[in-house]
């Protein structure tokens, strides 16, 4: 499958621009990551990826194997997020059987020399304008384990609802998690985001 269209995607905001990373740019993106994303004690993610051995197929092996994998009605884009010029993170954005779901879902994170300047707000926003305006989604959704309370503020912050408790372990031991719902009547958008490179994406999304 021709992915080359995604590579021309971009999502810009003032101070941030949201693409696809080249495999060299995830592997500066790996660094980033390897620099810190939280403190070693904590784990914000359901998912415990940031334990995981620094080698070459951590971020940068997971994320061209998603690639590899990628189809139109199965699909997790991955757009690098870059801040006033430097790499500083990764919001994903993901859809099963999008055409007839209309839903996504996002994750995401930042190196921890990039937070507590509003990015995750920003890029949070930048890919929900690309579900809602650019691709017609009706629901995002997104989700926060307990204590990570910068993610949850984001969430309450763009509008999105608590609706429902689960669990998640990603340490071996049982935590709680809020299963978060923003609906497309719901959404206002923070800032104005410029969408470039769509149309040619749209057969790759399903639509």
């Amino acid at each position: 499958m021709d992915l080359s269209p995604l590579y021309d995607l971009r999502l810009r905001i003032e101070r941030l621009e949201l693409r696809l990373p080249t495999h060299d740019e995830l592997v500066e993106l790996r660094e980033v990551a390897r620099a810190g994303v939280h403190p070693p004690d904590e784990m914000p993610f359901a998912v415990a990826w940031t334990d995981e051995p620094y080698s070459e197929d951590w971020v940068v092996g997971f994320f061209e194997e998603r690639l590899a994998s990628w189809r139109p009605d199965a699909w997790a884009l991955g757009l690098g997020v870059w801040a006033e010029g430097a790499l500083v993170g990764l919001q994903d954005v993901l859809a099963q059987d999008f055409a007839a779901t209309r839903t996504v879902s996002t994750g995401s994170w930042l190196g921890r020399r990039f937070q507590r300047r509003g990015i995750g707000t920003e890029m949070r926003a930048a890919v929900l304008e690309l579900a809602f305006r650019g691709l017609g989604a009706e629901v995002a959704r997104s989700g926060a384990i307990d204590g990570n309370d910068a993610s949850l503020r984001v969430s309450q912050k763009l509008g999105y609802r608590a609706v429902a408790r689960s669990t998640v372990s990603p340490r071996g031991v049982e935590l709680g998690h809020t299963d978060l719902e923003l609906r497309r009547e719901d959404w206002r958008s923070p800032l104005p985001v410029e969408i470039a490179g769509l149309e040619p994406c749209l057969p790759l999304l399903g639509l």
